[in-house]
């Protein structure tokens, strides 16, 4: 059948319309109508499905990012006050020893 003058493509074409012709007879179909269904059908509409899933989950991946980065943005937030919370503590802690250390002096006086 095939005659391209390069052997691995003659037989993988010889076999792939071998195995058309005989999935076409076990559907009651022609090797054409098979053809059309595959060629012109089924390939046209996978192909944009997989266009219109591709740019669905490429839109998901992105909306999903843009959360990431705002919870990333609050997270640092919190972990800003968290530190202010901190320094605040320790300045009132050493405040509170000032004022017990100035206290005692003027017990012993």
């Amino acid at each position: 059948m095939a005659n391209s003058g390069i052997n691995w493509i003659d037989i993988t074409f010889d076999w792939c319309v071998d195995f058309l012709y005989k999935f076409a007879s076990l559907l009651g179909i022609s090797y054409e109508e098979i053809n059309i269904w595959l060629f012109v059908i089924i390939g046209p509409i996978s192909l944009l499905i997989s266009i219109f899933l591709n740019y669905y989950f490429y839109k998901k991946i992105k909306n999903l990012k843009k959360k990431i980065e705002t919870q990333k943005q609050e997270i640092s937030e919190i972990n800003e006050v968290e530190e202010k919370k901190t320094d605040y503590l320790k300045i009132f802690g050493i405040i509170i020893i000032i004022i017990f250390i100035f206290y005692f002096l003027e017990l012993k006086n």
